[in-house]
């Protein structure tokens, strides 16, 4: 039987996020630099820790998650369990950055969607323009080039392989008229 002391406090359960069944999960500050990347998520209820699946997890730029859940398919449901202590496996919350450095070439193959514009393409490769990372793409067979700037990126899904954006008016336009 796992118990909290197997396991590490990374936030609680803030509250329902959106409509696709996305759950805001705040992160303890000390850990927001860290890269987690759990299976399963527990959730402290009534003293007793119960696993979830993850299905998905983005991190946003603030370092919170925004995970999907199994199990916990509704608004009213997610709403019943706000504010519960989260825990995960400490193995899986992985190493805080050395230093600014980020291997952007792991981008290649995500697929990029703009909040305005939807699915813009997926990432060809990432060119370093003097230390400003721009994400190639394709779009129905027009190059677009976007940077990979905090400023546009709201989260960036490993699991699923997604990269959330929102591109400044017309940035996204100016590639493809």
């Amino acid at each position: 039987m796992i118990t909290k002391s197997d396991l590490l406090k990374i936030g609680s359960l803030a509250k329902p996020h959106g409509v696709s069944g996305e759950i805001l999960i705040r992160i303890l500050p000390e850990l927001i630099d860290h890269d987690p990347d759990p299976e399963f998520l527990f959730l402290d209820l009534h003293g007793g820790l119960v696993p979830f699946e993850v299905q998905s997890l983005r991190i946003r730029n603030s370092g919170d998650l925004l995970v999907i859940l199994d199990r916990l398919d509704s608004e009213e449901k997610v709403r019943k369990l706000q504010g519960a202590e989260i825990y995960i496996d400490p193995q899986e919350i992985g190493e805080p950055p050395a230093n600014d450095l980020f291997n952007y070439s792991a981008l290649k193959g995500f697929k990029v969607i703009d909040s305005k514009f939807g699915e813009i393409g997926v990432v060809k490769s990432v060119a370093e323009i003097k230390n400003n990372p721009v994400l190639e793409l394709e779009h129905q067979g027009s190059e677009v080039l976007i940077p990979f700037h905090e400023h546009f990126i709201t989260s960036v899904d490993r699991k699923c392989r997604t990269i959330h954006l929102e591109t400044p008016e017309g940035l996204i336009d100016l590639y493809l008229q």
